[in-house]
């Protein structure tokens, strides 16, 4: 079974990160308010564990700054990852990342920016070889977070690509089905899709969809319940054919964890992915989200009823655009479509 990583997409997927003092190191990249600190004209970081990236803002203790770090050039393999980072008192904050499974020589681009959208910075970077131990060690006294901030979703795939997610951002709770939304262009007619890794999660399941219907759109249902275990872990909505080329076995329903979730035009699974999300599995809540009225919202629980050929196409309600991972504990966000 291959292994793959790949980094969710949309900035929405938010991780509480251990940040330490940092001592700027050189000039530093864009907005006047918010900067990233490196060496040269690049951030550098090790093919290894707990990278660290830094930076300053001007901004009160507690805000916290989205970083994203996305593969470019012929970096293989594909990734995005996001982490996010909190203002300290003396002005500085600090994300880590884990660059493990990519090569040396592999080039991204990295975005920091405040949550409100009023500062972003963008800079480029290299990763070089891991000598020794190469890790960042960073303490843990995070300030608190400042409450109520409203990330801005980020598109990710390219706007010509023959395959993309409808959504990069899949939340579902333990044990229910998860939809993930994909849209076909051109004579895209197919599309590999990877769930897990196996190196990083333990878990690794993918599929080929097949637009039958050549309506230019499919989704793909994941039954977190029965993923690994021997039973259909995969569906696809009517009219539409999905089927698993490799999935790993497991002992015990799917842990709650985010999963990357990689997207492939074609049905070989190779070449550059041509999209990326992340499936946030959140442990089960006896609590039942609300919309605005009071009323019972609509989550990517529910699967719809089966024509004989797929499950139908995708109700109301049930794409979810983000979710915030917040000391352990996942919220969804849920864009109910009317």
């Amino acid at each position: 079974m291959r292994s793959r990583l790949a980094r969710p997409v949309l900035a929405l997927v938010l991780v509480t990160s251990v940040l330490a003092p940092v001592a700027i190191a050189g000039p530093a990249a864009a907005a006047e308010d918010l900067t990233v600190s490196h060496e040269g004209d690049r951030v550098t970081v090790a093919s290894g564990p707990s990278q660290a990236v830094r930076g300053t803002a001007a901004a009160p203790v507690g805000t916290e700054v989205l970083v994203r770090v996305r593969s470019t050039g012929n970096t293989s393999p594909a990734f995005l990852k996001t982490r996010t980072g909190v203002v300290r008192d003396d002005g500085s904050w600090a994300v880590a990342f884990n660059f493990s499974d990519i090569d040396p020589g592999g080039t991204f681009e990295l975005t920091a920016r405040f949550e409100n959208g009023s500062a972003e910075a963008t800079v480029d970077g290299e990763i070089v070889a891991c000598e020794g131990d190469c890790a960042d060690s960073l303490p843990a006294d995070t300030p608190t977070p400042i409450p109520e901030q409203t990330p801005t979703p980020t598109a990710t795939a390219d706007e010509e690509a023959p395959v993309a997610f409808g959504e990069n951002i899949f939340v579902v709770n333990a044990g229910s089905v998860a939809a993930l939304p994909i849209e076909f262009s051109g004579d895209a007619d197919a599309a590999v899709v990877v769930v897990g890794n196996e190196t990083d999660a333990n878990y690794e399941l993918e599929t080929v969809v097949r637009d039958e219907d050549g309506d230019g759109q499919a989704v793909l249902y994941v039954d977190t319940a029965l993923a690994g275990r021997g039973g259909e872990t995969v569906s696809v909505s009517g009219g539409d054919t999905v089927s698993v080329r490799s999935e790993t076995s497991l002992s015990a329903m799917l842990d709650p964890a985010a999963y990357d979730v990689t997207l492939y035009a074609g049905s070989e699974g190779s070449g550059a992915a041509e999209d990326v999300g992340t499936l946030v599995v959140q442990a089960q809540s006896s609590e039942t989200p609300a919309d605005a009225d009071g009323d019972a919202a609509t989550t990517a629980t529910d699967r719809p009823d089966s024509d004989g050929t797929g499950l139908g196409s995708l109700p109301t309600g049930v794409l979810v655009s983000g979710a915030f991972v917040v000391g352990g504990a996942a919220l969804a966000a849920v864009l109910l479509r009317g």
